[in-house]
């Protein structure tokens, strides 16, 4: 992602002791939300939220700065895949006039993010990946993030508290996750960051890494058959995707012909987060190039749709 601190909502803090209080009424419906409910099984598992977002139910914050963007809780959708038919719908706004350069960055993203915060567990999420038409670029993103300008490690550098898994709709779309530590920009646009990302291109199974912290550029670094998926993402498909987060490791995975595979697991503490943070949903327009594509891609002309059928977090 390319985060600003002003990504979504400005974030001042959060009292760690509340952190699964409940501090908005929802539908029961739709949601649950506080001490949760535990699977059975050798494996047990407690929910602390769990939400179709049939509503919003005060559960979400919401993010539409562009004109013609816009987040409606409960779309009816009867995709194969959405199990009441009822989803959220993000849309980000298409205009044929717009160039490859225009309205980039996650600053102009349409997104929702939960009021409640988590801190390690397993988030979860259903979504049907917004799509494009060839020569134009969207990413949608699932993801945890926080950030309040502080600088706890003391790097020089402001530190940014942040989980994302982003899917690109470009000619050759592709799986990009990233674990970041740190990131400010300045009065002149100069970003300064550090991070770790890892891609997969799903046509060829490729593997990318980004192997400097503070640059973005891509690496080929081996290839996976068993991450082959022509089409994907298939139109009308949800997809379920999430991370696992834990003190000293993050791991990224997705739901396959009914099998969880890991796409990516990183050990390096420094970039595993520490601290409470919110689950995300957002969609946006990238810098061209961007993540292991090579060839721009132009601003969509047609409205561009990131559906979510699902979001839950477990413990442990």
């Amino acid at each position: 992602m390319s985060p600003r601190l002003n990504n979504l909502r400005r974030l001042s803090g959060v009292a760690t002791s509340a952190l699964f209080a409940v501090a908005t009424a929802c539908g029961p419906r739709d949601a649950i939300v506080g001490s949760g409910q535990k699977d059975a099984g050798a494996d047990a598992t407690t929910v602390l939220f769990s939400s179709e977002l049939a509503s919003n139910g005060g559960l979400w914050d919401v993010f539409t700065p562009l004109p013609g963007a816009s987040v409606a809780f409960g779309a009816s959708h009867p995709v194969g895949g959405s199990r009441d038919g009822r989803v959220a719908a993000l849309v980000f706004p298409g205009d044929p006039a717009l160039t490859a350069a225009d309205r980039t960055g996650s600053d102009l993203n349409t997104g929702i993010a939960t009021k409640q915060f988590f801190r390690y567990g397993t988030f979860r999420s259903r979504v049907a990946f917004a799509r494009c038409a060839p020569g134009e670029d969207v990413t949608s993103a699932a993801f945890l993030y926080f950030a309040d300008a502080s600088d706890a490690n003391a790097n020089g550098i402001a530190d940014l508290h942040e989980l994302d898994f982003h899917v690109l709709c470009a000619d050759s779309p592709s799986i990009v996750m990233s674990a970041w530590s740190d990131y400010q920009i300045d009065g002149a646009g100069v970003e300064t960051f550090l991070k770790r990302s890892h891609a997969i291109d799903p046509g060829t199974g490729d593997i990318y890494d980004t192997p400097t912290a503070n640059d973005r550029t891509f690496t080929k670094t081996g290839n996976v058959p068993e991450f082959v998926r022509p089409g994907f993402p298939a139109a009308d498909t949800f997809y379920d995707v999430g991370i696992e987060w834990q003190p000293d490791h993050v791991r990224f995975f997705i739901v396959l012909d009914g099998r969880e595979i890991t796409l990516w697991t990183l050990t390096d503490r420094s970039y595993v987060p520490q601290v409470p943070l919110p689950i995300m949903f957002n969609l946006w327009h990238p810098p061209s190039p961007w993540g292991p594509q090579t060839v721009g891609a132009d601003y969509p002309a047609n409205d561009s749709v990131l559906l979510v059928d699902k979001a839950e977090w477990q413990t442990p």
